[in-house]
């Protein structure tokens, strides 16, 4: 997000926080601190703002009706049939993968690599990091980290945290780590399995250069269904394709 965006945002902000103080009749200063904690936390549960850091948003520089498919949470059984539609389809996408489950599906998550996807960071144990300190952060991606390692997998350079929410220790951690963070720009709530073809109908909504937020696991759950994802992702390549799009990863 550019750098006005934002400066424009937080004096949006807080004037309408400071106008609703005011109805209150709160004291300027307690209106203002008031404001403040609140476009705070704001900024915390909104993956788009990225004011603790910088962040990929978009792939608007990548190339021309570029748009990227991302996955959450995985690996699980299911990626197998997700990357056996992205292979039919001669397409790569980004998977950010749960340390938890490549632990459990470390040859699926090699899979992945070898077929030449990217494969970015989402945390161990899925746990969300906004209102948690740096020591659970650091420990929960060390041990993310350790599973990468223990699978053959190489050092991610990206990361997605957890439900896209972060607080200023996870970002500055990330950023200690070299990893980029990465968030999306289109969810079709496909976590809710609404039906694959209502999957397929919200997906339609991304524009050029957005990303896509899809989902191959369940949180650390050990037996996830993302059967309507996997029978919806054909209908979303058909029709990203008849609009002719191209297909990038966040690498």
């Amino acid at each position: 997000m550019p750098l006005g965006v934002k400066i424009k945002i937080v004096f949006v902000v807080i004037f309408a926080l400071l106008l609703i103080a005011g109805s209150f009749k709160m004291h300027f200063v307690l209106g203002l601190m008031v404001a403040m904690v609140l476009l705070i936390y704001a900024e915390m549960r909104n993956q788009n703002w990225n004011f603790f850091g910088p962040a990929i948003s978009n792939v608007k520089d990548r190339a021309l009706n570029a748009v990227a498919i991302t996955f959450d949470d995985g690996p699980s059984e299911w990626t197998r049939d997700i990357l056996l539609t992205l292979k039919n389809e001669n397409i790569k996408a980004t998977f950010f993968i749960l340390g938890a489950n490549i632990d459990r599906h470390p040859e699926i998550a090699r899979q992945i690599v070898n077929e030449g996807h990217t494969i970015g960071c989402h945390g161990y144990s899925h746990t969300k990091y906004h209102l948690k300190g740096l020591k659970f952060i650091r420990e929960d991606l060390d041990q993310a980290f350790d599973a990468f390692s223990r699978a053959g997998l190489p050092a991610p350079s990206l990361i997605r945290f957890p439900h896209g929410v972060k607080n200023i220790f996870a970002v500055k951690e990330a950023m200690r780590r070299n990893l980029k963070i990465c968030s999306w720009g289109l969810g079709v709530w496909d976590s809710k399995m609404p039906g694959e073809d209502v999957i397929a109908e919200r997906a339609k909504a991304l524009k050029p250069g957005e990303i896509l937020l899809l989902h191959d696991g369940k949180g650390a759950d050990l037996q996830p269904d993302r059967s309507q994802t996997a029978a919806a992702l054909p209908k979303i390549i058909r029709d990203y394709k008849n609009r002719g799009y191209g297909f990038v990863t966040l690498s």
